[in-house]
């Protein structure tokens, strides 16, 4: 989708989008915030905020909120479906300080995000579409979506953490990625140990899949706000 259609394409989805507050049970359409939001006012505290694209039924960020107390959780997805899953999955852990985004990822980050404001960014199995067809809608092809990524990471320590099961798309990320400066690839042997899998991991997984895996980090000496 180009740019020029992006904007039209949100006002159609934009009242089916929405925060949801897991600590209070609340959901707020996000044509009632005001951009960008205030991590610091959302949370109640001053923690470094990490955000999964397409979160799924949740078992990353509830298995990574208990893991890391210390940092603050945002899960984006698009689909209802999983929204519902991955809250009630939440609240049965007991995450409630994990906020659901339902949403569009690209337009929740270019439009709601403030710059550099973003820790870690993972995006784990995202859908390939798979027929020739279809690339056109792949995640990494979205130029507001590469452009939001680089703008709101921290522009010193900022990553993204890419995992796929599908071998032609994790390629064609890895390129977009290296030719999407300031991020920069990191070395295999720096990929954290001891990840959590994603439910689609799992899954892939016990079917033999090979995985692939990659992170990039922001390089400051050539960032530009």
């Amino acid at each position: 989708m180009n740019e020029s259609c992006y904007g039209k394409f949100f006002e159609l989805m934009a009242e089916r989008a929405a925060l949801i507050n897991l600590r209070e049970d609340k959901q707020t359409n996000l044509t009632e915030i005001a951009p960008p939001i205030d991590w610091q006012a959302l949370f109640r505290n001053e923690n470094p905020v990490e955000i999964e694209i397409g979160c799924g039924k949740g078992r990353f960020l509830l298995e990574t909120s208990k893991r890391h107390p210390e940092i603050n959780y945002v899960g984006v997805e698009r689909a209802l479906k999983y929204v519902q899953r991955a809250k009630k999955r939440l609240l049965k852990g007991n995450a409630t300080g994990v906020f659901l985004i339902w949403s569009d990822a690209a337009y929740f980050v270019d439009r709601y995000i403030r710059a550099g404001t973003v820790e870690a960014y993972h995006v784990y199995f995202p859908d390939p579409w798979p027929k020739q067809r279809h690339h056109k809608r792949r995640l990494f092809r979205n130029k507001v979506w590469l452009r939001g990524l680089t703008r709101t990471l921290n522009p010193s320590i900022g990553r993204i953490h890419i995992a796929t099961d599908h071998a032609e798309y994790f390629y064609e990320i890895h390129d977009s990625l290296t030719h999407t400066p300031p991020l920069v690839y990191l070395p295999p042997g720096t990929i954290e140990i001891g990840h959590i899998p994603t439910s689609f991991e799992m899954k892939y997984r016990a079917e033999g899949r090979k995985i692939y895996r990659a992170v990039y980090q922001m390089d400051s000496a050539s960032y530009k706000a």
